[in-house]
Parts: structure tokens; C-alpha cells; sequence
């Protein structure tokens, strides 16, 4: 039995909008109210019916990576923020205004990637520039709470303004007058609780309206995820073959962004940052690998 359906068939379920759902949300429950939550998933449920009920081997191996992929940008803001944290800390401050920035912009990436209209163009999707990132997320958002998203969206505006400035102008006043007060893990939770949700609906779905037959995961989808290609440079990774690979054999239909966790990635991935040698005082270097941190926005397992 894979790790997926021990974890389903453990799983506790949470009911708010006439919904059962795996994942007990903080933010999104907390922000919108049930109406509004309903009215969003069955809007999903409708765009989503039209990609399942045309479901093909290629559509699964997709989305297969695409769940995958917003996983990873859950792990990857749970990181910027824990590496914000201590710079902070440490007084760090030439590489907050990037801490924080790309925080929210992996959370973004997050929700981008679970979004039924936005195409995969042949893996093109997981390298669209900032600027629609952060247009796409937010329109996402503005079905939830126009106002709302527009606020937030003039303030990741104006991380990313910060983060141009300190890396590219170098002012001699430093990070003087940046200070832009708003809660960056609020909002990061948020975002990838969208995703969650939206992952969610996407699963309820796949298994009411596709055809099973289709549920298989190609092997090019898998290769061209664990090899990027930046410029003339190509990046392999083991790792990340080896976890869709099982994925593969194991579960080859899109679960949803919390059940395509693993305890083993996780550590994993977190791991992957923890000091390649010992230090005389703990306080002198982050620590990656406590599980206990690494809930800060989305309960990872």
C-alpha cells in the first residue's frame, strides 16, 4: 500500500462550506466565510469538470506534476521564511527585502500551478515571469474578496519594488524607509491554503468524472521535471526523479498538495540545507531539519 492511501484512509476530515476536506485550514477559514468558500468550489468544480471529463494519460502525467510542483513551492516558502526568521535575528537585513519577496512569490507559484485555466504550454507554466505570477494569484484571489486581493496585491508589489532595489541600486541609506508592515506568513498561508483548496476540488474531480484507464504517468513528464534547463546550463535531480518515479508506481493519479507529501521528502528536502559541517554554537547557523518548524504556514508532514 503506497504512503497516499495510508495517509487517506488515516486522514480525519473537516467539514466547513457543505464540504468535506482533508486539510484543516487556518487562514482561509478564518478570512472568508462559508458562502463565499462554497460558491469558489463549486466555481472550481465546474472549470476543473472540463479538463477531467476530457482526462487523457498526458492531462494526469500534467497535473500530476503540477501538484507535485506546488508542493515543492509549499516547501520552498516554509524555507525563505524560516531563512528570514534567523536573518532577522542576525541582522542579516541586505537579504530580507529577498527573503520576503520570494516567500510570497513561491507561495504565489503555489497557486498559480493548481489553476484549471492556466495552460501548461509544455512545462512553460513553471517558468512564467513574475509579473503574471503575481497578476494570476491575485485575480485568483479577487473571487474570494476584491478588495482584499487588491491590497495584498499593491503590497507584494511593493516587496518586489524592495527587493529590485536593494539588489540592483545598492542605496547608501540601505533599507531605510522599506518597511512596509503586513504579516508575510499570514499572507503566505493564505496563498498556499488556496492551493490546498483548490487541489482539493481538483481530486473530487479527477475521481468522479475521469476515465481511470488514463491514470498512468509518463515517463517524459517525470524526465523533464528532474532536468532543468537554465540558459546553456542543465540541472538534473535525483531526488526529485526518484519521488515521481514513485509517485509512478505507486500513485500515478493527482492526489492533493497535502498528500503528495511525504514524511521522507520532507526531510528530505529540509535536510538538503542543514550545515555541511559542525559549529561551535548552535546560535551561529540555521537549522533546516526540525519538524517542529516546519509548520509555520501548512502543516507538513
Amino acid at each position: 500500500m503506497s504512503s497516499i492511501a495510508t495517509r487517506k484512509i488515516l486522514s480525519t476530515y473537516h467539514g466547513f462550506s457543505e464540504i468535506k476536506w482533508f486539510y484543516n485550514f487556518r487562514e482561509l477559514t478564518r478570512v472568508f466565510d462559508d458562502k463565499i468558500c462554497a460558491n469558489n468550489a463549486a466555481r472550481m468544480f465546474q472549470e476543473y469538470s472540463k479538463i477531467t471529463n476530457d482526462w487523457s494519460e498526458d492531462t494526469n502525467s500534467e497535473w500530476l506534476c503540477r501538484i507535485y510542483f506546488s508542493a515543492k513551492m509549499v516547501f520552498q516558502a516554509t524555507l525563505q521564511l524560516m531563512s528570514l526568521e534567523f536573518a532577522i535575528e542576525k541582522n542579516l537585513r541586505v537579504v530580507t527585502s529577498y527573503l520576503e519577496y520570494y516567500a510570497i512569490f513561491s507561495a504565489c507559484r503555489c497557486v498559480v500551478a493548481t489553476l484549471p485555466n492556466i495552460p501548461w504550454a509544455d512545462g512553460r507554466l513553471f517558468s512564467m515571469d513574475h509579473s503574471k505570477v503575481i497578476n494570476i494569484t491575485f485575480d485568483h484571489l479577487g473571487h474570494f474578496d476584491k478588495n482584499m486581493s487588491s491590497e495584498l496585491k499593491e503590497k507584494v508589489i511593493f516587496k518586489k519594488a524592495c527587493r529590485e532595489l536593494i539588489s540592483y541600486k545598492a542605496p547608501s541609506s540601505g533599507d531605510y524607509g522599506l518597511d512596509n508592515e503586513f504579516d508575510i506568513k499570514e499572507l503566505c498561508t493564505l496563498l498556499v491554503e488556496l492551493g490546498q483548496f483548490n487541489s482539493e476540488i481538483l481530486e473530487k474531480s479527477i475521481i468522479k468524472n475521469a476515465n481511470k484507464n488514463n491514470f498512468k504517468f509518463k515517463t517524459k513528464y517525470i524526465d523533464d521535471l528532474s532536468r532543468i534547463t537554465i540558459g546553456k546550463n542543465v540541472f538534473y535531480d535525483d531526488e526529485d526523479w526518484s519521488r515521481l518515479d514513485y509517485l509512478r508506481r505507486k500513485w500515478p493519479m493527482p492526489p492533493n498538495i497535502l498528500h503528495i507529501m511525504t514524511e521522507g521528502h520532507t526531510e528530505d528536502f529540509f535536510g538538503a540545507w542543514e550545515p555541511k559541517e559542525d559549529y561551535e554554537t548552535d546560535g551561529d547557523i540555521l537549522y533546516t531539519g526540525s519538524p517542529s518548524n516546519w509548520g509555520v504556514i501548512f502543516d507538513i508532514p
